[in-house]
């Protein structure tokens, strides 16, 4: 099927019964009611716990007609599987270098019983799936679009209300995929087990989607932190063995989300267990949308579909719901096709056909001859831009260096300004309070100043006018000075009077 005979792209979740259809103005929209429509290309996913991921390596010197035999008999036989069970196996190859003697596969396995009872449903309104590819494969479109990095190792984790994976991606590759069984529905499961009560999947969903793993109900936080921190120990756990096994020292990045998003909380868990950085899919699909909410996979689809009819890349296939042959394709079409082409071959001279079989294999010759060249032109570039894009974020990274620079410079810069214009003398100070001092018929027998704090030692005949005093200041000069005492005692002289004293603090403000 050829993009420019595409009307849309429809992507289909087969187990939340959901499709969006994504048109040439790059927006995707809900579909309610789909339906087929022959000009539509439908694309849709099988989760990991519905096939088997292995990997098999083959002799270079199998045919290439004889390939897939030779791996589906190699997958039956490491796997075990029931020589009474229908099999659908799906394979791509992956880097080897060059002197090695032997070519390295992906395999998947699924049942094809599985493959039907998934899409029953939808097939009643959309007979016919374009593709169908293994949900990690669909991160793939990531590193084909340039959203990320191929350089890096990258994980990632994933939860479905049926479904939890996790991925692995080196270079733009998948190297890794294995299935947990943490999805939703499991995770709802043991938190019942848990508190001893009914917990429902949709509970957990609402849970997980308004407040995170940090919900105020005490009893499910200690069962949601107890749940996720035993599903961070068996990732931890795979993790090992899957670094161990694919020569990985370390891992770039950690991206998790789920059908409802990203579940805030859950990167405390992963920075603890996982050690480290953990990134949200807030990725720039390039897709326009007036939905309230997407499910990440449908975007991926999307672009997994653009990289197939656009692009011409192979993903792996699982649909058993192909759409039917054009008519010249069919058994009945090729017999007329043969009878035509008998007629058409009698009655031309052989000359003309000789010639133009010639000049077609000519042609063809010298295309393939330019393909190298032109190939390994494609991988110069990518590199290049590759390096441009390091430089570019080193650059950033330069001017967000000096910025904060200039910003620490006229921090001070204002700070002397304010100090030169704005700072008030303290003799005056000391004589404006001095003043107020007087007119409340009050004594200072000591003045002690710190910065912007000032000490008076007073004293008084009356206890009245210390209190009026700092009444006063408080009323009417609260926006110049901050007052305070914490005690005002009284005394007697020599001549038996009395007399008050105290200790008041003014801050400057």
């Amino acid at each position: 099927m050829k993009r420019e005979k595409t009307a849309f792209y429809v992507s289909i979740d087969p187990y939340n019964q959901k499709s969006y259809l994504f048109d040439r103005t790059k927006r995707i929209l809900r579909s309610f009611q789909p339906k087929f429509v022959k000009k539509n290309f439908y694309i849709s996913y099988i989760n990991s716990r519905d096939f088997i991921f292995t990997q098999v390596q083959i002799s270079k010197n199998i045919p290439p007609e004889d390939l897939k035999d030779v791996i589906e008999l190699q997958v039956y036989e490491e796997l075990d599987l029931d020589q009474t069970v229908e099999y659908k196996i799906e394979y791509f190859e992956f880097f080897s270098i060059p002197s090695d003697r032997n070519r390295y596969f992906h395999v998947f396995v699924t049942e094809r019983t599985i493959i039907e009872e998934t899409f029953k449903e939808i097939r009643r309104s959309i007979p016919y799936i374009d593709q169908i590819v293994p949900s990690p494969l669909l991160f793939k479109t990531l590193y084909t679009n340039s959203i990320l990095d191929m350089e890096s190792v990258d994980l990632f984790i994933y939860f479905q209300r049926h479904d939890a994976f996790l991925s692995i991606y080196q270079e733009g590759d998948l190297i890794y995929t294995k299935s947990l069984k943490y999805s939703f529905k499991d995770i709802a499961e043991r938190l019942s087990a848990e508190l001893g009560q009914d917990i429902s999947v949709d509970e957990v969903l609402q849970d997980l989607s308004k407040e995170g793993l940090k919900v105020s109900d005490l009893k499910k936080f200690n069962g949601y932190m107890k749940i996720f921190g035993e599903l961070f120990v068996h990732i931890s756990d795979i993790l090992i063995y899957a670094k161990r096994a694919n020569n990985i020292e370390l891992i770039d990045n950690i991206y998790i989300s789920s059908e409802i998003g990203f579940i805030h909380g859950i990167e405390e868990y992963c920075q603890t267990y996982l050690t480290g950085k953990v990134y949200d899919f807030s990725f720039d699909y390039g897709i326009q949308t007036n939905e309230h909410f997407v499910e990440d996979l449908h975007f991926l689809m999307v672009l997994t579909a653009q990289d197939i009819l656009e692009r011409y890349m192979e993903y792996p296939n699982f649909t058993l719901f192909p759409r039917p042959a054009p008519f010249f394709k069919r058994p009945s079409g090729e017999l007329v096709l043969v009878l035509l082409a008998g007629i058409l071959i009698g009655a031309a001279y052989p000359a003309y056909n000789f010639f133009m079989g010639y000049k077609y294999r000519y042609e063809a010759a010298l295309l393939q001859a330019q393909y190298p060249s032109i190939h390994a032109k494609r991988i110069s570039l990518e590199k290049k831009v590759n390096a441009l894009k390091k430089e570019l974020q080193q650059i950033k990274e330069k001017v967000l260096e000096k910025e904060k620079e200039l910003k620490r410079s006229e921090n001070i810069l204002n700070a002397i300004y304010a100090k030169k214009v704005h700072y008030v003398m303290k003799g005056a100070t000391i004589a404006e309070l001095s003043q107020d001092l007087v007119n409340h018929k009050i004594l200072v027998t000591l003045i002690e100043n710190n910065d912007s704090t000032m000490e008076f030692n007073v004293t008084a005949t009356d206890d009245k006018s210390i209190t009026k005093f700092i009444k006063y200041i408080t009323d009417n000069k609260f926006d110049r000075f901050d007052i305070a005492t914490e005690e005002i005692n009284k005394t007697k002289t020599e001549t038996n009077a009395t007399l008050y004293f105290s200790r008041i603090e003014v801050r400057i403000k």
